[in-house]
């Protein structure tokens, strides 16, 4: 993965670069990828393994206080997140300028009724605050120009459903909203197909809204998200009421239980939503700075601990220790501090897929032009894989008759759903003379774009309009 401060230095241009999302004037005859694969394509939601975050909101970018992020929700998108653990919270202004501080309703009134606004926060609106129907904006404004990708929320809920939908609806993320039942999910490709892209998971409270599902009500299971004691705390804790409830392990020996291959069942054990929910929450996270011989749960996140946790090595044998336990991959592995250590590279291998890019090309226009010139064939070139092309070469081969072979060339195209580029080729014509040439004037040009373990092709028509002869001087 790029490196984190390469990334907060990209995360500012995201804002103002965007990838247009026309489709290839020639007809796509292989199916695109979905979240980045073909493969993923014909899997079900369920199926499937998304690279997720933690207190997703709560971000360096921003300037949030105590950040478990370091990029905002819509870098994590563009850099390949695609499930969110949400907070959402009512707010009012703060005595600071620009401050937002949590609407207490015992003594602000009823926030509801009162119009409130709804703000993403993590437990104090104080530390960083994000408008609701703002941030949703940003995420229907990435659905609308990444056609292909399908993305997961869960949602602590502290507003009111009615007013989580209004900010859905305002924001225009309904659009994408998924309305089908959570016992069951159809493929990638159904829910593009249908733009049903949104999977919208709460941590309980969903009211009457029908598309706000009840997450561990049997939609969703999860693995414990605090790692501060062992399982066998919890079960002598549970057995006897007078046992002391606190937490017992200091951050290194918190970490130990997601890395120490002995404690990785344990670390599987059910939490809420039982064993029954078709989608599976790997939590996996630690909060805590790293050398404290403090126990209990803190809300300081350590950026260490998260290059420790994110190893794809770690989070892959987690994974897997999980699913002997569980009997299923996780579908969601939510971590803290994305961009330190690599989560996709990691959810890509437990996926069994590996990155590659996906080319179209528009098809050339064709070209005529006088015996002796060059003609000009400029090919535009997608790619909507998950990969850019270290090197993309394009090749054409001519008639021979009428022109010369050109050489090979590079070009650059990037990834980005879809990434953009031009080949230009310029091809010299051979010299034909009016009345003395005895073939076709004009035959197929065939170019091949190929990189990064993928290959397709177009072709355009070239003619020669052959020229006289000049006359021989005499001497």
């Amino acid at each position: 993965m790029i490196g984190r401060k390469s990334l907060l230095w990209l995360a500012a241009a995201i804002t103002v670069l965007t990838v247009t999302t026309a489709a290839s004037a020639s007809a796509a005859t292989r199916e695109r990828p979905c979240n980045g694969s073909v493969e993923l394509c014909s899997r079900t939601l369920d199926q499937v393994v998304l690279p997720g975050t933690h207190n997703s909101m709560s971000n360096e970018e921003y300037g949030w206080t105590l950040p478990n992020q370091h990029f905002s929700i819509p870098t994590q998108l563009e850099y390949g997140v695609r499930a969110f653990l949400i907070d959402t919270h009512y707010g009012k202004p703060g005595t600071s300028p620009g401050e937002i501080v949590n609407w207490k309703p015992g003594q602000d009134g009823d926030p509801h009724a009162l119009g409130a606004s709804t703000y993403l926060c993590h437990e104090q609106c104080a530390w960083g605050a994000s408008p609701l129907a703002t941030e949703l904006g940003k995420i229907a404004d990435f659905l609308s120009t990444h056609p292909r990708e399908v993305l997961t929320f869960v949602v602590q809920d502290g507003i009111d459903p009615d007013d989580y939908a209004a900010a859905v609806t305002s924001s225009g993320l309904i659009d994408f909203i998924y309305t089908g039942p959570t016992d069951q999910y159809p493929t990638l490709a159904e829910m593009i197909s249908t733009n049903q892209r949104v999977v919208m998971l709460s941590e309980g409270n969903t009211g009457s809204v029908p598309w706000f599902h009840d997450g561990y009500a049997g939609a969703l299971q999860e693995t414990p998200y605090n790692f501060r004691k062992t399982e066998q705390d919890e079960i002598d804790q549970n057995n006897d009421p007078g046992e002391n409830n606190e937490d017992t392990l200091t951050t290194r020996q918190s970490m130990d239980q997601l890395t120490n291959p002995a404690n990785l069942n344990s670390s599987c054990r059910p939490n809420r939503g039982d064993s029954t929910g078709a989608l599976f929450l790997m939590n996996h996270w630690v909060n805590g700075l790293i050398d404290t011989g403090v126990t209990g749960n803190t809300f300081s996140p350590d950026p260490a601990v998260a290059q420790v946790l994110n190893q794809p090595d770690v989070l892959v044998a987690r994974a897997k220790a999980c699913e002997a336990r569980r009997g299923k991959l996780p579908n969601i592995v939510a971590i803290d501090q994305f961009g330190d250590g690599d989560l996709v590279s990691a959810v890509r291998e437990l996926n069994g897929v590996s990155p590659r890019p996906f080319f179209e090309v528009t098809k050339p226009r064709n070209a005529t032009v006088k015996s002796g010139a060059k003609a000009t064939f400029k090919l535009p070139l997608t790619n909507w894989g998950d990969a850019e092309s270290a090197l993309t070469k394009v090749c054409a081969s001519v008639p021979g008759k009428l022109a010369i072979k050109p050489k090979c060339q590079a070009v650059y195209v990037a990834q980005g759903n879809p990434g953009k580029g031009t080949a230009t080729v310029k091809i010299a014509t051979r010299k034909i003379f009016q009345g003395r040439f005895k073939g076709r004037k004009s035959g197929p040009v065939k170019f091949t774009i190929s990189g990064g373990g993928d290959s397709i092709s177009t072709s355009a028509s070239l003619k020669v309009n052959p020229v006289k002869k000049p006359k021989r001087k005499r001497r």
